[in-house]
């Protein structure tokens, strides 16, 4: 066996998608992520720039070994504009795990980066041993990383109720004419947290890959009097992005069915037949004036009344430390923990940062 690391090409995409068709997450059913058909298109919307190393395998030709992408986008780190490359999708095929191809792929990947860099990533909370692996090489630390928060993410399930509007506040659809206050909105207020992502939204109505299968109307804004108080979109993104359930538990399988039917009548996820793939809208460009607790829940009301009936839950992440973060708490929901961390080839990056609270883009991770 002779593993080589190359960058990787739109002409892997067939063996991209098997291997990432392998690696899934157990439980009583079995669920994998995956960015079918085109691995390249979800690549665009995580970052406009991404550079992906790829491990083939001369015996084994058919397949690749392993992957990691490493995607550039601009996000405000101290209110400030800042090229931030997100570390992820990182995989390696079962069959060639404990054989050091996740530090080898990290290796190529510093080629194309420098000393100065700021890298983000995000780990299931309490899983940083593959990233311990892949930075402590056999002639010494590849990188460094540091956690620093908790990212929430809650599928609310979606339910028919009355919005919960606050008195003096409207909402309703965004329309084109809309733009120009929507952009002063987020240049105004996205910067008040580290992480948020600098949004043009000219490149969204020209149909920029970068925003691929989101349009002006899946965007709710809220309003007192003339004034945008608040704005989020729901953002469906399973045309190349997927939860996709690989199998179940034989006691699981069997109770499917009914199980369907509750939750129909109580809220949660349907469980699809096998090779289907879960049902969820993504929350996406949530700013909220004064961060008003009331506004976000109303947003969110608005949202799984109008748009979300299509749909078994709607995904939302806040971190922890968040003045937003107990809303989502309010809602019948199911949890995901996980973690942000920043990496570097040089120094630590976080005594330049100040207090400000993290924002997570759940749509671009």
């Amino acid at each position: 066996m002779t593993i080589s690391i190359r960058l990787g090409t739109p002409s892997d995409n067939p063996r991209i998608q098997d291997l990432v068709s392998k690696i899934t997450m157990p439980g009583p059913a079995e669920l994998c992520f995956q960015r079918q058909p085109d691995f390249f298109v979800g690549a665009k919307v995580i970052g406009d720039t991404h550079v992906l190393a790829v491990a083939e395998d001369s015996e084994r030709p058919e397949v690749l070994a392993g992957l990691t992408m490493i995607s550039g986008r601009t996000l405000y780190i101290n209110g400030q504009p800042r090229r931030v490359y997100y570390s992820g999708d990182t995989r390696v095929d079962p069959f060639y795990r404990r054989r050091g191809i996740a530090g080898q792929l990290f290796i190529e990947q510093k080629s194309h980066r420098s000393t100065e860099d700021l890298l983000q990533g995000v780990v299931i909370k309490g899983n940083t041993a593959p990233l311990d692996a892949a930075a402590n090489m056999a002639d010494g630390i590849l990188f460094q990383y540091w956690v620093t928060h908790t990212i929430e993410t809650s599928f609310l399930f979606v339910r028919k109720q009355t919005p919960r509007i606050p008195a003096g506040v409207t909402i309703r659809v965004a329309t084109a004419a809309d733009v120009p206050q929507m952009q002063a909105f987020q240049d105004r207020e996205a910067p008040r947290r580290h992480g948020y992502p600098v949004y043009d939204f000219q490149k969204l109505m020209a149909g920029d890959p970068y925003y691929a299968g989101l349009r002006i109307s899946d965007y709710a804004l809220a309003w007192r009097g003339d004034t945008l108080i608040g704005m989020l979109a729901g953002w469906d993104q399973k045309a190349y992005k997927q939860t996709r359930v690989m199998g179940f538990k034989p006691a699981i399988k069997a109770l499917r069915p009914l199980y369907n039917l509750y939750v129909g009548l109580v809220g949660g996820f349907k469980l699809p037949p096998i090779g289907g793939a879960l049902n969820y809208l993504t929350l996406y460009n949530v700013l909220i004036a004064g961060d008003d607790p009331a506004v976000f829940q109303a947003l969110i009301d608005w949202m799984m009344a109008h748009q979300g009936q299509r749909y078994d839950a709607l995904a939302t992440a806040v971190t922890h430390g968040d003045p937003l973060v107990t809303v989502p708490r309010g809602y019948k929901r199911q949890k995901l923990l996980s973690e942000n961390f920043w990496m570097s080839y040089g120094e630590d990056p976080r005594p330049g940062m100040d207090a400000r609270p993290l924002y997570a883009e759940l749509g671009r991770l």
